[in-house]
């Protein structure tokens, strides 16, 4: 893709014949002897964008005579870049199992906007149905399909937002902090750009490759145990039944609302990114995990109480030597249901109302937690309170607050 003709220009770029000859007048992108370079492509569609934004092209040709922009870094913008197809919608559709609507539905899991015959469709679209007919064949359900879009699609985007801002504020800001004009900037951060995308598109495959690996293994092995039940020496049945009950735990910052009213959203926002990385490490460090986040908070699993509460110990001592507001938990130990990277159960709900009910600084437990626990630290003192109401639970509840033995 060395040399374009404008034709191919502008199908690459999704880009109608009155706009580009509009573009071509006022001097923004012009063609070369031999006519356009590929680089063009990502030029001419990020001339569009700006222009979808609402920045009339005479005003991008303005500030480009007089640099105060430039277009020069758009060859750089994206590690690997995507054109538009030159697949029309309908023929796609001829080879997909999926109507449009369908088709359209499961973008919209994803996140994504719909796919429309009066819109040129992106080479990804084509990939997506092609994808989607993939899955069919393998007799995966629309329900299904659904679900794994709609938090690959969440996850995706939490991913890429974080990767912007991180460039925004650890690339871009510096520069325009010691003087750089955007100009400057902009084609200043182009190769880095392309060099983070590609590290940073690479560690999510890592990341998804290994943790997969983990998930496989762990669904085939106790798969493997189901059908193994019965069958020669069945002592290692003892084990599994003595295997320990999973632990929820529930962990914010306390008194956060009033805290961003003192020291404003951004400061507050820190906080919490600060408190989040404290709870991923030692969540870590004690073999849980965090389900997700919660703004101010987080919901971890853990494999078993012990872990649970070493965690929750930690994260209550540590706050305030990471200059964080008072962090209080909220524990309880049962069976929960797993579902989309997500837990749900009575045990999920206890915990969070346990975490609502503790006080800053404080770590509370259910009677389940207690007794899986109590036995295996000798270092901990549960401290039993007097039965509790909590929300949406009908009967009050005895609980214990945790502490470290001095």
């Amino acid at each position: 893709m060395d040399v374009l003709s404008r034709e191919m220009l502008a199908s690459l770029a999704g880009c109608d014949d009155d706009r580009l000859q509009q573009i071509e007048q006022l001097r923004i992108i012009e063609a070369g002897a031999a006519g356009y370079a590929g680089s063009d492509v990502s030029r001419l569609r990020l001339v569009l964008a700006l222009n979808d934004a609402g920045i009339a092209l005479e005003t991008l040709a303005e500030g480009l005579r007089r640099q105060v922009v430039s277009l020069d870094f758009a060859s750089q913008l994206m590690f690997e870049p995507v054109t538009i197809s030159q697949t029309p919608l309908s023929a796609a559709l001829e080879r997909s199992p999926l109507d449009l609507e369908k088709l359209n539905a499961l973008h919209s899991s994803a996140g994504l906007p719909p796919m429309s015959p009066v819109r040129a469709l992106r080479e990804d679209d084509l990939e997506f149905i092609r994808l989607v007919a993939e899955c069919v064949a393998l007799g995966a359900s629309g329900d299904g399909m659904h679900r794994v879009l709609r938090v690959f699609g969440q996850s995706m985007r939490r991913c890429v937002d974080t990767m912007r801002d991180l460039f925004r504020s650890e690339v871009e800001a510096p520069m325009l902090q010691a003087g750089l004009g955007h100009r400057e900037v902009l084609a200043a951060g182009a190769a880095k750009r392309l060099e983070l995308q590609r590290i940073g598109m690479r560690m999510l495959f890592l990341l998804q490759r290994r943790l997969l690996e983990e998930a496989v293994f762990d669904n085939v092995v106790g798969r493997l145990q189901e059908a193994l039940r019965g069958v020669g020496d069945d002592r290692w049945l003892d084990a599994e039944a003595d295997r320990p009950l999973p632990a929820v735990a529930f962990a914010d910052l306390s008194g956060f609302t009033a805290l961003t009213q003192d020291i404003g959203d951004l400061k507050a926002a820190e906080k919490a990114a600060g408190f989040e990385a404290l709870a991923q490490r030692l969540c870590s460090n004690f073999g849980g995990r965090i389900v997700k986040p919660l703004g101010d908070g987080v919901m971890m699993l853990f494999p078993d109480s012990g872990a649970a509460l070493r965690t929750a110990l930690s994260l209550v001592e540590q706050s305030a030597a990471h200059d964080l507001p008072d962090v209080r938990v909220g524990v309880a130990t049962g069976q929960v249901v797993p579902r989309d990277g997500d837990i749900f159960g009575q045990t999920v709900n206890l915990a969070a109302r346990i975490a609502a009910a503790a006080a800053p600084s404080q770590i509370l437990a259910c009677r389940s937690t207690h007794g899986d626990a109590a036995g295996n630290f000798d270092a901990t003192d549960f401290i039993p309170l007097a039965p509790l109401s909590l929300k949406g639970l009908p009967e009050p509840v005895l609980l214990y607050s945790v502490t470290r033995r001095l």
